[in-house]
């Protein structure tokens, strides 16, 4: 027991010297903000929303592919260990009118029992205000069942500190390909990115 008491205080004390060390005060000669900076949690004000509903068009075979299997440990049901790569265009409509932007990494097959892919991917926009941001996605696809639900956990450009959701369901499609729809919904904080040319 003693041992314990002894441990805790010890812990405490070397979290106490810690964060009086970040108390200090900062010498800044050249950057406006130290290296390391630990600060009180503000909420922002200007949290602002995104949304946008897109068409999710997957290719599997032909000159248009946007998916490839990489590695394909075995053939049987549910083929785990399965890896693919893609990069998938998210278009406006059904008709492919105007492209919006590109889902961009890789899926997992991590289901024993089903087909249950494992996401983690990229939406990199193509549309000209956007040009450059990314939402970073993560989550489970069940390839059989509908709807799907995938968590937005990041972005950049436009969407710095983004974090929402995706919903999707599969549209009739014809053997070849795939088409989901998507309806993608979250906040961001807008920053200021540091003048480096």
């Amino acid at each position: 027991m003693a041992a314990l008491t002894l441990f805790i205080f010890s812990l405490l004390v070397s979290t106490t010297f810690a964060i009086e060390d970040l108390e200090k005060p900062q010498v800044v000669e050249k950057e406006e903000r130290p290296a390391f900076q630990a600060l009180p949690l503000r909420l922002a004000a200007d949290k602002k929303e995104f949304y946008f509903h897109v068409y999710f068009h997957e290719i599997f075979d032909g000159v248009k592919k946007t998916t490839e299997t990489v590695i394909s440990p075995n053939n049987d049901f549910p083929e785990f260990g399965q890896i693919g790569i893609m990069d998938v265009p998210l278009w406006s409509d059904l008709n492919e009118k105007t492209l919006i932007a590109r889902m961009q990494g890789a899926a997992l097959q991590s289901d024993q029992n089903t087909y249950g892919w494992h996401l983690s991917c990229s939406i990199e926009f193509e549309l000209p205000a956007l040009k450059g941001s990314t939402l970073q996605i993560m989550g489970r696809a069940l390839q059989l069942t509908s709807p799907r639900e995938f968590a937005i956990v990041g972005g950049t450009g436009v969407f710095t500190l983004a974090q929402g959701v995706i919903y999707g369901r599969r549209l009739s499609s014809p053997d070849d390909s795939l088409w989901i729809e998507l309806k993608i919904n979250g906040y961001y904080t807008p920053m200021t990115q540091p003048p480096w040319k």
